[in-house]
């Protein structure tokens, strides 16, 4: 295969890496190397194992059977509509104003901006909405891969600048032995996002049903898993690169991580200027930005598709019936979806708006909390997927064997643990 066509079959898996980079990367690893130095690695590297098997049946249930996990938790019943679409309003609203707060801060700390963050939010959300509405974003979605890419090689030279200046000694690799609650509502705020919200494994369903119909013929099953386990690699070298740039460049004495948007951009940019050099200084946050768009889009992108297929969509009885013409049914799908998506997209940025005026007094507790909440749905969209991928909708031949069987009843098992203890600490406060 040659490297143009294996970049071609390239997309759905890269667009995830760049959904990720989000809130979980740029924030929340960055955070966690500053506040917590190296300790925080196992758990960022335990959340991206525990998580991958759910994330990889997004993409090859939809490779395999033609069809998006909205289908699936269709025919799984009522409950599983209700937990889907509890978990898109979370991300449709909490979801786009926290990466919204966050791209303004952003956009304020590259161009040296003091303005508003809310205000800045409601001209990018208006800006993000036009774009979408028109028809942009396949556009913007080819040319956010080649700004993963260089955010990608900006991290891993960045990094390698830095690692000669680790004080091992004094990196922190564990934590105390006595965690208090505080640190403890941080590593479940972390994992919750780690490397991305799951109910960003049904936008990827979608993503791959749509790089099908781009394509003019199916994404078959080696190709998606391949695309998929690129772009969950880059996710996850992503977060590693951040965690150690927060902790060389800002987990030190007299550095204190700013509670504000702009604050907290004008030190994430900084760790690449101090390492790489002030010269880079208009490439990075150049780039910065971009892929922080490009995950502020996806999530204004995917949540009017899932929502409107969910309110567009007719049961089928047979599910036999339903495998035979599932190119079609998806075509029907999204014929459907198009007809609420500009005013699925209106109603997600002017929602997103309001939520954060009424919540925005705090940028980390603002970030924490939608972080959390995506953590405690998590293990329901879990056991959807898994559902999904060993029902008799995908042929046996395509199920996954007994080691990722086992491996996601695992995750699940692993993220429904800490989700109770969140609830438990978190909301009832012991």
């Amino acid at each position: 295969m040659s490297l143009h066509s294996l970049i071609a079959k390239l997309g759905p898996g890269i667009i995830f890496a760049a959904t990720a980079i989000g809130i979980s990367h740029l924030v929340q690893s960055t955070r966690a190397g500053a506040d917590y130095g190296l300790a925080m690695a196992s758990f960022i590297l335990l959340a991206c194992v525990v998580k991958y098997p759910a994330f990889r049946f997004g993409s090859e249930y939809a490779a395999t059977t033609g069809q998006s996990l909205v289908d699936s938790y269709f025919r799984q019943g009522r409950w599983a509509i209700l937990v889907l679409g509890l978990d898109l309003l979370i991300s449709m609203f909490v979801g786009t104003a926290a990466l919204a707060l966050v791209t303004a801060g952003l956009i304020g700390g590259a161009l040296s901006l003091n303005l508003d963050p809310k205000l800045v939010v409601m001209i990018l959300l208006a800006l993000c909405a036009a774009l979408l509405i028109a028809g942009k974003y396949r556009l913007f979605e080819q040319v956010s891969k080649g700004f993963v890419a260089v955010l990608l090689v900006l991290i891993l030279v960045a990094t390698t600048l830095v690692l000669p200046d680790i004080n091992w000694k004094e990196a922190a690799l564990t934590l105390p032995g006595e965690m208090n609650r505080a640190t403890l509502l941080f590593i479940i705020a972390l994992s919750g996002v780690m490397p991305s919200a799951m109910v960003v494994s049904v936008f990827q369903s979608l993503w791959v049903c749509a790089k099908s119909k781009d394509m003019g013929t199916s994404f078959n099953p080696p190709d998606a898993r391949f695309d998929f386990n690129l772009g969950y690699v880059i996710s996850t070298l992503l977060a590693f690169g951040f965690l150690i740039l927060g902790t060389v460049l800002m987990y030190q004495p007299g550095v204190t991580v700013l509670d504000s948007p702009n604050g907290f951009a004008a030190q994430l940019i900084s760790l690449f200027t101090s390492s790489i050099g002030g010269v880079a200084y208009p490439l990075i946050s150049l780039v910065v930005v971009v892929v922080m768009l490009s995950s502020l889009l996806a999530v204004i992108d995917a949540c009017p598709r899932v929502i409107g297929a969910l309110i567009s969509y007719r049961k089928q009885s047979d599910a036999d019936q339903a495998r035979q013409t599932a190119q079609q049914d998806f075509r029907e799908l999204m014929d459907r979806e198009n007809k609420y998506y500009a005013q699925l997209v209106i109603v997600q940025c002017i929602g997103a708006v309001i939520l954060l005026m009424l919540f925005a007094g705090s940028f980390r507790a603002f970030i924490d909390f939608a972080t959390s909440i995506a953590f405690v749905t998590s293990p329901l969209i879990a056991f959807l997927n898994h559902r999904a991928m060993f029902s008799a909708d995908v042929p046996s031949a395509h199920r996954p064997g007994k080691i990722i069987a086992t491996w996601s009843w695992l995750g699940i098992l692993s993220m429904g643990l800490f989700g109770v203890s969140y609830v438990y600490f978190g909301i009832l406060g012991q």
